[in-house]
């Protein structure tokens, strides 16, 4: 922007003004070869296009193709993943939910 006639600054841009896209996941189609891109994953999984990213980064996470410049993940990759990923809560045993973080020890 343009100083203003009476010479101040334009306010600077802030890291919240970006724009981000809104999903609606109702109009996304519930068969199981449907390929979506990050923007719907991402709203799938409630996190942002960034994790996916750094997931991708490391290699891990869903799996997906780059179709173009685009990734797309297939929905039954999706629920695939999300489905093997250990869930909290329960009346689980400890030994079935596996070993979870280690504890800090503060000395």
């Amino acid at each position: 922007m343009a100083p203003t006639v009476t010479g101040e600054r334009a306010p600077a841009k802030t890291r919240s003004s970006k724009i981000r896209r809104k999903v609606d996941l109702a109009n996304v189609p519930m068969v199981p070869f449907a390929w979506v891109d990050e923007h719907v994953y991402a709203a799938i999984r409630m996190c942002s296009e960034k994790v996916l990213q750094r997931e991708r980064k490391e290699d891990l996470g869903c799996r997906y193709k780059k179709i173009g410049g685009s990734v797309r993940y297939r929905l039954s990759d999706i629920f695939e993943f999300l489905d093997a990923q250990p869930g909290g809560g329960g009346n689980a045993p400890t030994a079935e939910r596996g070993p979870g973080r280690p504890r800090k020890v503060v000395v």
